[in-house]
């Protein structure tokens, strides 16, 4: 697993994102889904679907940690906002660029609308998010 999105990124000051793998019986395993942040005290969890992450290519696996990331940091339910910030944030880390966005767009298809979305949104914001220190 990565390191943790705010250890990462020291986004916020006493709070930590836990990693952890999902068991079988969990829903985001049975419904086929790749990952889901879930609030726990004052901190957030993502729980991975690591045989559905295993199965993406390398720049989904950073794509969606950063959207995960992006729902404990905003915070936010909505996935296009995170979609948003997640890319915002792979930009100003240097883990985005033409390269890389390429093949994010390949992944989702062409003319794929849910990616258009995050793209301008992403370039819309005036003042990315962007990790401290």
């Amino acid at each position: 697993m990565r390191s943790h999105c705010f250890q990462r990124f020291s986004l916020v000051a006493g709070s930590s994102v836990e990693e952890v793998p999902a068991p079988p019986s969990h829903p985001i395993v049975t419904r086929g889904r790749i990952a889901v942040t879930q609030k726990v005290g004052p901190g957030y969890r993502i729980v991975w679907n690591e045989a559905q992450l295993k199965a993406l290519p390398p720049e989904m696996h950073d794509f969606i940690f950063f959207h995960e990331c992006a729902h404990a940091l905003v915070p936010t339910t909505d996935e296009l906002t995170a979609n948003c910030v997640g890319l915002q944030i792979m930009r100003a880390t240097g883990r985005a660029g033409a390269a890389v966005e390429a093949g994010l767009a390949a992944f989702y298809g062409p003319g794929n609308e849910y990616w258009r979305k995050t793209v301008e949104c992403a370039n819309a914001v005036k003042d990315p998010a962007k990790p401290h220190g």
